[in-house]
Order: C-alpha cells, then sequence, then structure tokens
C-alpha cells in the first residue's frame, strides 16, 4: 500500500494506465479500501445523451487546441471538482437553493488544499513501479457572486484560480527530469442564472426551498495546468433545501456537459453530481456542524485495455468526496459567515481484469479526487430570505 494513493485490490492488477506510442504503459494510483463490486448500468445509457448535449452547447472543438495529445495524457480537465455559488447555503459542494434577497449582492469565498488530486504509477525497474505526482498538491481560491435581480430570479459569477500547486505534469510521465508543473493559474470561470421555485415559503413546518439553475464554464483557465476544460461546459441543476428546528438538509442533482478528453487510459468529460448534506445547529447559528457528501459519476465509456496477459474491461470513473466542517456566525449581523472543515476522497470507481485464470473487481479512487482537502470558507449575504 501506496501512502495516500496506493492501489487496493482483491488481486494482483492495477487500475488504468497511461501511454505513449512505443512506450511501455503507467498505471493510475489511488487511494481506499476494498469495497464490494457493483455496477452502474445507466451510465452507459445516459452517455448517448451526455454526449449530443455537450458536443451542441461547444463552440470550438477540444482537439483543436491539444486538449487530445498523441501521447493520451491530456491537461484539459479541472482537479477541483468543489464548485463555489454565493448565496444561503450551509454547505461547501451544494449550490443554495434559497433565493437572494430583491437588488442585494451576494458573496462568497472559499479557499482549499487538495492533496495529490491526480497521481500515475508508471513502469520502472522495481517491481513496484515508479511513483508519478502529476499534480501534488494544490491551494485554491475560489470567489464567487450573485445578484438578485428579481424576488425570485438571480445572476452568478464565479472566479476561481489556483493561488499555488506543485507536481510533475504531463511531462513527468516519460521524463524523470521534466519541469515541475506551473505553480499558479487561471480556472474556467462560470457565469449563470438561478431560478427560485414557489417551493414551501410559507409554510407553518419545515421550511423549504427548491431552485433552478443554468451555469456556463467559459474556457478562459490555464488548460495546460489541469485548471480549465479547454472548451465550453454547460451545467444545469436543481438544488433543494429544507430547516426544521435546529436540523438542515440540502442536495443537488445537476450534469456538468464538456467534450472528453483523454487521461492515460480513462476519459474525462461529461458527469452526473450528486449531492446531499445535513447540519444540526449546536448553539443557534453561533456553531453549527456540517456533513456532506458528492460524486461525479462520469458519462462518458471508459476504454478498457488488453494485453498477452489480460484485459480490463467495464471501468467505471467516479470522482467522490465526503466533507464535514463546523460553521459560525460569529458577528450580530446574521449575513456573515465562516466555515471550516476537511474530508476524503471516496473509492467508488472501479474497472474489472480478466486472465486466463479468473476475473476480478476493483474499486479505487478515481483521477481528480484528491487523497484529502481542507478548506476554510467566508460568505455574506445581506437580508437573506431566512430572515
Amino acid at each position: 500500500m501506496l501512502g495516500n494513493h496506493g492501489a487496493s485490490h482483491t488481486t494482483a492488477h492495477h487500475p488504468p494506465s497511461a501511454w505513449s506510442p512505443g512506450a511501455p504503459r503507467a498505471r493510475f494510483v489511488y487511494n481506499g479500501p476494498n469495497m464490494s463490486s457493483g455496477r452502474f448500468p445507466t451510465f452507459r445509457a445516459l452517455s448517448v445523451v451526455a454526449a449530443t448535449l455537450s458536443l451542441s452547447a461547444t463552440v470550438r472543438p477540444a482537439q483543436a487546441d491539444g486538449c487530445a495529445p498523441a501521447s493520451g495524457v491530456s491537461t484539459c480537465f479541472d482537479t477541483n471538482n468543489v464548485w463555489v455559488h454565493a448565496g444561503p447555503t450551509r454547505f461547501v459542494s451544494i449550490a443554495p437553493a434559497e433565493p437572494i434577497e430583491h437588488r442585494t449582492l451576494a458573496l462568497a469565498a472559499l479557499s482549499s488544499y487538495l492533496d495529490r488530486p491526480v497521481q500515475l504509477r508508471a513502469p520502472s525497474p522495481d517491481p513496484d513501479g515508479r511513483d508519478i505526482p502529476v499534480v501534488r498538491g494544490v491551494v485554491d481560491l475560489s470567489l464567487a457572486y450573485a445578484y438578485g435581480l428579481t424576488p425570485d430570479l438571480e445572476l452568478s459569477l464565479a472566479t476561481p484560480i489556483v493561488l499555488h500547486q506543485t507536481g510533475s505534469g504531463a511531462e513527468g510521465i516519460t521524463s524523470q527530469s521534466a519541469p515541475p508543473l506551473g505553480s499558479a493559474a487561471v480556472r474556467d470561470p462560470r457565469v449563470g442564472a438561478g431560478f427560485t421555485l414557489p417551493f414551501g415559503h410559507d409554510n407553518a413546518g419545515p421550511r423549504s426551498f427548491a431552485k433552478l439553475r443554468l451555469e456556463l464554464g467559459v474556457p478562459l483557465g490555464d488548460d495546460h495546468r489541469y485548471a480549465g476544460a479547454g472548451n465550453f461546459t454547460l451545467a444545469p441543476s436543481f438544488s433543494m433545501s429544507t430547516e426544521q428546528g435546529p436540523i438542515h438538509f440540502a442536495g443537488e442533482l445537476a450534469a456538468r456537459l464538456r467534450p472528453s478528453v483523454p487521461f492515460a487510459t480513462a476519459r474525462i468529460g461529461s458527469a452526473l453530481l450528486t449531492a446531499v448534506g445535513v447540519g444540526v445547529d449546536v448553539f443557534r447559528e453561533y456553531l453549527s456542524i456540517e456533513a456532506e457528501a458528492f460524486m461525479l459519476p462520469s458519462l462518458v465509456s471508459q476504454p478498457g485495455q488488453t494485453s498477452s496477459a489480460s484485459r480490463t474491461h467495464d471501468g467505471v470513473l467516479v470522482p467522490a468526496e465526503w466533507l464535514l466542517s463546523l460553521r459560525s456566525v460569529p458577528t450580530q449581523d446574521p449575513a456573515f459567515s465562516l466555515s471550516l472543515g476537511g474530508g476524503t476522497g471516496l473509492p467508488l470507481s472501479s474497472e474489472t481484469r480478466e486472465t486466463p485464470d479468473q476475473a476480478a473487481t476493483e474499486r479505487f479512487a478515481g483521477v481528480t479526487t484528491p487523497r484529502f482537502r481542507l478548506f476554510f470558507g467566508a460568505r455574506y449575504t445581506p437580508a437573506n430570505a431566512k430572515e
């Protein structure tokens, strides 16, 4: 078992591999305990729909700007799967369902550290292979803004950036003396609009809200530094939240539609987002405990791999994380809140390897799933609908 992203498996087999023409294959390195096998049969059916919507939402092909290199190791994807939104929410990975107050501006800022979201293992004289920290560590800052254009309609903007990152980059796969990954980068900004549905506003019981949102990721990020998709990303979503006394729940369903790119023997592209959260006010809103989890199952079919000794197939790529945080409203102004927390990746990705003697399914934390995440956030939502 390798420190943070060591493979976990029931037989001596390894996850997908990176390759370049004429070069031996490299293997993904993942983290996580063994899990019972199970399939996600709907992903492949949805992939056809997602591919069609993704291509219709784009203006330029991903292959035109180096996002599909001959090496098969693209840099055109974002290593941070958490999208920050401004507005009244208690969670980090779940977009707000409550409306923004009419003619007010809500702000949110989240600083995060991601540990080894992308790591590979390449063949070497060592029987265990050579670990390649393609992206070893990332310090992110995400700023988000939302303006209440009407009582139910809001406009939003998000501007995430990479303050500092380390790693060997894609060139580290083919060279042990490759230059390091660029230390700073700009991620793709997002613009969007949200509409609060007339649901549960005046109930005497639990306070419930629901919101439809549509966002567009604009390809202005540094896609050569694992900070941008290299193309437009269309993201429709539905979020909802409810509160009953000190207990509160929230959830989000979304799609992130974009062209796929190769990364080793995986393909990264359109995905579904499912996020859920639950929390409790320990001392009113001065101190709350929040727990949440999300997963992004890929809608893109994963290529298999065949060699003289084995065949790998039925790959499923599911980046996933769980997070735990403390939230506080430290001043008399209820519009201002702080949050501090962290979490780890979840081993929900899988693949099956067949040999002449047996077949085994392995589960692991997929590419873009960090070994762990730490974060600190601040949020300002003036005169929100809770008051």
